[in-house]
C-alpha cells in the first residue's frame, strides 16, 4: 500500500525524521537563548510541496503545526511576487497568518532540487523580546493587536541564500535584546539550510522521486493507522468546559467531540467571545492545540504526521472567540492561554472517549499540568548589565494519572515530550536571583485511586542587584485548577503568585539559617491572581506555585500503602491523606481501623451534602453484576445496560433516555477542598465550585466537575447508542 518498496520505505521514514530531528537540534545549539538551549522552547517541521506537513519533531507542537500554515500563506499570495528560488527563507511573526502569537516567530523555506520546488521546511522559535510597550511576551495594558507586538511579515528575510540586511535590521531594532533576537534569527535559518542539505543529499542517494514517494508514504501510513485506531474506539459525543481567569472577567471555553467511524470533530462553538486582547488565540493557534492534543493521545504509536491527521480531524469554531479570535483582537499570550486552554479541552475530551474504550482504557489519562505559572524579568544589575528573560520553571508540571497508575510527579506538560527546564545554578548566573529552593510540591497531585503528578513550586530573593524593576506575572488556572481529573479522580492545585515584601532574610542569612516557607520570613504578603506587573527587592521573597496532574478514580478507593507512600516521599501531607484519602496514618504507619472508620465518614459526609433528583429507577440489581462483561462501558465508574445506566458497583442510576449527570447526586463545595494549594488565598473570592457527582447507593465518586458558580451541569460524556437519543 506504498509507493516505494516497504523496506526503502522503512529506511526514509526513519531518515526524514532524524533530518528533521537535526533542524530541531540545530535552533538549540546556534542560539544564545536558555528558551532553546535548555528549555527546546522550538520545533521545525518537514513538508510537501503542497505545504501538507510530513513530519514534525516532538519539542512544542503548536510551533510546528502552524507551520502549515504559513507555507498556506506563502503559497497563495507571494508565487508571484516575490517568489520562491533556491535558498530563498521567509520571516512571519503573524500570528493571523500563522504564528501562535508575535514571540514565536518562524521562518518557512522552499527546497529546490534540478530547478524544482519539490518541498518546504520550516522552524519556529519563541523569542525573549520582539519589541511593544511591554518587555517580554505578555502585553498586559494592550487594548487590541496594535497595542502589543510590532507585526512582521512574512517577508523574505534570506534572498537566494544571501541575508537581508535591511530586512533583518528592521526585524532587530524592535527588540530590547537584539543581539540575542539575531542569534535566534540565525539559529532557525541554519535549522532549514540543515534540513534542505540533508534532504539533497538524501535525493541523491536514493533518488528525489523516490524520496518525495516516501513523503507521501509516509503521511497516507499515519492516516491509515489512525482512521484504524478510530475504528477500535467507540462512537459518541463528549463535552468539556474550562475556564480562563483574566481581570475581573472570566472567560469560557467549551469543546464538544463528535466521534463516528472514522473521524472525529471538535467544536469550539459555544465558547466565550473573544477578549480585547492578550489572551486569545487565532483559528491557526485553534488547530494548533487540537493536533497537538490528538498526536499525544491518539498516535502513541503512529508517527507524527499532522497532515495525516488533518484528513482525519474536523474544527469547527465560531469566530470572534477568546479561541479564534477576529482582527484586531490581540494575541500576545496566546501559547499559554487560548492555545493551551484549547489543548485542555480536547485532551479531557479524547481521555473521555478513552475511558469508554475497552480496548484502549489503559490510555485514558485526567488532565496534565493544566496550565504553567510564569513571569518575565528585565532589568539591570549592580554590576550595569542589562538582563531580560523568562523564568520557565513552571513548565514541570505534573502529569496525569492513569486507570493503573499516578501520573508522573514534575513531568512536564503533553505539548512537547522534550522540553526540559533550566538548571537552577543557570537561571541565577543569568539573572540576578538567589533560589531558596526548587521542588515537588506536598498535596498537588490531584488525588484519586490513582494520584496526579506533583507540580512544582519555587521561591527565591533578587540577589546581585538592589531592585529588579520589571517582573511580569501571567498565567490563569489560579483561582480554579485547569488539570481535571477522570473518572472520580481530583483536579489538582491552581497556580499561585505571592511576595513577602521587607522581610528579615538577609538577617536570617546572617544567622546561618535557610528559611524553607514563606511564612518564615516576615513581611508583608502580597498575593497576585493571573496578571500582574510589579517588581522586587533583594529583601522581597518571592513563591510561585504551578499545577500538578489530575487523579484517576475515585480518592477513598486508593491503596493506604500507596498514600503512606506518598506522605514518605513529601507528596502528601498526613493532614490532607486522612482529609481527602482517608488514610490515618499514625506513628509512620497505616492504622486500618481508623481508616476504614474515615472512610465511612467520608461517604457519609457525601451523602449528608447530596442534592438531586432520587429517580424511581434507582436501587440495586438483585445479583452479581460484571459491568465490564454485562454492559456497555460509558467510563470507569459507568455503564450502559440496555434501558438503564448502572455505575460500576451494579446501581441503576436511572433511565438511560436522559443525561447521566442529572440521575447522580451532587454534592457542591468549595474549590479549596481539593487540597490546601487550591487558591489558598481565595483569590477573587469564590467564583467557581467543585462539584461531585456521586452514585446514590454508594456515594462512590461518579465525575468531578470544576465550574463557574451558576453555571449549568455539563453533561460531559453522551455517548451515541442506537435507541437511547
Amino acid at each position: 500500500m506504498t509507493r516505494v518498496d516497504p523496506r526503502t520505505f522503512e529506511i526514509l521514514r526513519h531518515r526524514l525524521w532524524y533530518i528533521n530531528d537535526e533542524g530541531a537540534l540545530t535552533i538549540s545549539r546556534v542560539s544564545g537563548s536558555p528558551v532553546a538551549t535548555e528549555v527546546f522552547d522550538m520545533n521545525t517541521g518537514l513538508m510537501t510541496a503542497e505545504g501538507e506537513l510530513v513530519y514534525i519533531d516532538n519539542f512544542i507542537c503548536a510551533q510546528a503545526t502552524t507551520l502549515a500554515s504559513l507555507v498556506a500563506h506563502l503559497r497563495a499570495e507571494y508565487a508571484d511576487n516575490p517568489g520562491f528560488a533556491p535558498g530563498d527563507v521567509f520571516l512571519c511573526n503573524d500570528p493571523y497568518v500563522s504564528v501562535c502569537h508575535q514571540t514565536c516567530v518562524q521562518v518557512a523555506a522552499p527546497i529546490f532540487y534540478d530547478g524544482e520546488l519539490v518541498a518546504w521546511t520550516g522552524a519556529s522559535l519563541h523569542a525573549i523580546d520582539t519589541g511593544g510597550p511591554t518587555a517580554g511576551q505578555v502585553q498586559l495594558d494592550a487594548a487590541d493587536i496594535h497595542g502589543e507586538q510590532p507585526l512582521f511579515g512574512p517577508v523574505k528575510v534570506v534572498d537566494g541564500g544571501r541575508f537581508r540586511h535591511d530586512v533583518e535590521r528592521t526585524y532587530l531594532k524592535n527588540s530590547r535584546l537584539p543581539d540575542l533576537l539575531a542569534l535566534d534569527l540565525r539559529a532557525k535559518v541554519a535549522a532549514v539550510e540543515v534540513i534542505r542539505r540533508r534532504l539533497a543529499e538524501t535525493f541523491a542517494e536514493f533518488g528525489a522521486r523516490t524520496v518525495l514517494d516516501a513523503m507521501a508514504d509516509m503521511i497516507d501510513h499515519s492516516e491509515r493507522r489512525l482512521r484504524s485506531r478510530l475504528r477500535e474506539l467507540p462512537d459518541g459525543v463528549w463535552r468539556h468546559r474550562g475556564y480562563i481567569e483574566f481581570g475581573d472577567e472570566v472567560y469560557r471555553c467549551q469543546v464538544e467531540l463528535a466521534k463516528r467511524g472514522e473521524r472525529l470533530v471538535f467544536d469550539f462553538g459555544d465558547t466565550s467571545e473573544q477578549a480585547p486582547a492578550v489572551i486569545n488565540c487565532t483559528e491557526h493557534g485553534l488547530a494548533g492545540g487540537v493536533l497537538a492534543s490528538v498526536l499525544v493521545s491518539l498516535c502513541w504509536d503512529i508517527p507524527w504526521s499532522p497532515g495525516a491527521v488533518r484528513r482525519v480531524v474536523e474544527i469547527r469554531s465560531r469566530p470572534g472567540t477568546v479561541v479564534h479570535a477576529r482582527w484586531p483582537a490581540g494575541v500576545s499570550k496566546a501559547t499559554t492561554t487560548g492555545i493551551w486552554e484549547v489543548r485542555n479541552l480536547a485532551s479531557a475530551a479524547i481521555a473521555k472517549m478513552l475511558a469508554g474504550s475497552e480496548r484502549h482504557r489503559g490510555r485514558a489519562m485526567a488532565g496534565w499540568q493544566g496550565v504553567k505559572a510564569l513571569e518575565e524579568l528585565f532589568g539591570t544589575d549592580d554590576a550595569g548589565r542589562a538582563f531580560g528573560g523568562p523564568l520557565l520553571d513552571g513548565m514541570a508540571g505534573g502529569g496525569g494519572a492513569l486507570p493503573d497508575r499516578d501520573g508522573i510527579d514534575t513531568g512536564g506538560h503533553t505539548s512537547s515530550l522534550r522540553a526540559t527546564i533550566a538548571n537552577v545554578e543557570s537561571y541565577e548566573f543569568r539573572y540576578p536571583i538567589l533560589y531558596l529552593y526548587r521542588r515537588q510540591t506536598v498535596d498537588s497531585g490531584g488525588p484519586g485511586t490513582f494520584r496526579g503528578g506533583a507540580g512544582v513550586s519555587l521561591m527565591y530573593t533578587a540577589h546581585g542587584a538592589r531592585r529588579i524593576d520589571t517582573k511580569i506575572l501571567h498565567t490563569f488556572g489560579v483561582e480554579q485548577p485547569e488539570s481535571p481529573g477522570l473518572c472520580g479522580g481530583y483536579p489538582s492545585t491552581t497556580n499561585q503568585f505571592a511576595l513577602r515584601r521587607d522581610t528579615d532574610l538577609r538577617e536570617r542569612f546572617a544567622a546561618g539559617e535557610l528559611p524553607g516557607e514563606l511564612d518564615e520570613v516576615g513581611g508583608a504578603l502580597e498575593v497576585h491572581g493571573a496578571y500582574a506587573a510589579t517588581s522586587m527587592s533583594d529583601r522581597d521573597v518571592y513563591r510561585a506555585v504551578s499545577m500538578g496532574g489530575g487523579g484517576y478514580g475515585d480518592p477513598i478507593g486508593r491503596d493506604p500503602e500507596r498514600v503512606l507512600d506518598d506522605i514518605d516521599r513529601m507528596l502528601v501531607s498526613v493532614e490532607w491523606a486522612a482529609r481527602v484519602y482517608g488514610v490515618v496514618v499514625r506513628d509512620g504507619r497505616v492504622d486500618a481501623e481508623a481508616t476504614a472508620a474515615r472512610r465511612a465518614e467520608i461517604r457519609a459526609e457525601r451523602a449528608a451534602a447530596a442534592a438531586g433528583p432520587m429517580d424511581p429507577g434507582h436501587g440495586r440489581d438483585g445479583g452479581a453484576w460484571d459491568g465490564a462483561r454485562d454492559g456497555l462501558r460509558l467510563s470507569e465508574t459507568l455503564f450502559y445496560d440496555g434501558p438503564v445506566y448502572r455505575t460500576a458497583a451494579g446501581y441503576i442510576l436511572g433511565p438511560a433516555d436522559r443525561p447521566w449527570h442529572r440521575l447522580a447526586a451532587i454534592g457542591r463545595f468549595p474549590v479549596q477542598r481539593i487540597g490546601p494549594e487550591v487558591n489558598p488565598h481565595r483569590v477573587n473570592g469564590e467564583r467557581f465550585e467543585l462539584r461531585e457527582l456521586y452514585c446514590p447507593g454508594t456515594f462512590a465518586l461518579l465525575d468531578v466537575e470544576i465550574a463557574r458558580v451558576g453555571d449549568p451541569l455539563l453533561d460531559g460524556a453522551a455517548r451515541i447508542l442506537e435507541g437511547t437519543r
